[in-house]
C-alpha cells in the first residue's frame, strides 16, 4: 500500500533515505500523492494497482525525485550557464522530459503488458 509508513520502510535502506527522512510528515504525503498522480498518468489508469510491486516501487521513486527536484519542475527553463564578467548573460533551455524519476521509469518498463483478446474471437475450452 502506497503509505508514508510503507515509503519510510522502502527508504530505510536506499541511498536517498536522508533526502526522505528530512521531509515533513505533509512534505511526503505530498510527494506520495503527486507521485501515484504520475505514475497513473503515464501508465493511463486511474488508480494504482497496490498489488504491482513495479508500480508502488515507480512511485516511491517518483516521491523522492519530485521532493528534492520540485523547484528546478516547476521552473520551466534550466540555466545552462552563466558568465558574469561585466554586464553578465546567462543561456536557458526548455524544460526536457526529465519530470520523472530515471528509477521510476525503469519499474513501470518491467510491468507487463497484457495482449488485447480480439473482439468476436472464440475460443475453445
Amino acid at each position: 500500500m502506497l503509505t508514508i509508513e510503507n515509503a519510510d520502510e522502502y527508504f530505510s535502506r536506499h541511498l536517498q533515505h536522508q533526502q526522505w527522512s528530512a521531509l515533513s510528515t505533509e512534505q511526503k504525503d505530498a510527494a506520495l500523492k503527486m507521485a501515484s498522480d504520475d505514475i497513473c498518468g503515464r501508465l493511463k489508469i486511474s488508480v494504482l494497482d497496490e498489488t504491482c510491486v513495479f508500480q508502488l516501487c515507480a512511485a516511491y521513486e517518483q516521491a523522492v525525485f519530485l521532493a528534492s527536484n520540485i523547484d528546478r519542475l516547476t521552473a520551466g527553463t534550466e540555466i545552462l550557464s552563466e558568465n558574469i564578467d561585466g554586464v553578465g548573460s546567462r543561456t536557458y533551455r526548455a524544460k526536457t522530459d526529465s519530470d520523472f524519476s530515471r528509477r521510476a521509469l525503469l519499474f513501470l518498463e518491467r510491468i507487463p503488458v497484457p495482449v488485447p483478446v480480439p473482439v468476436g474471437q472464440l475460443s475453445r475450452g
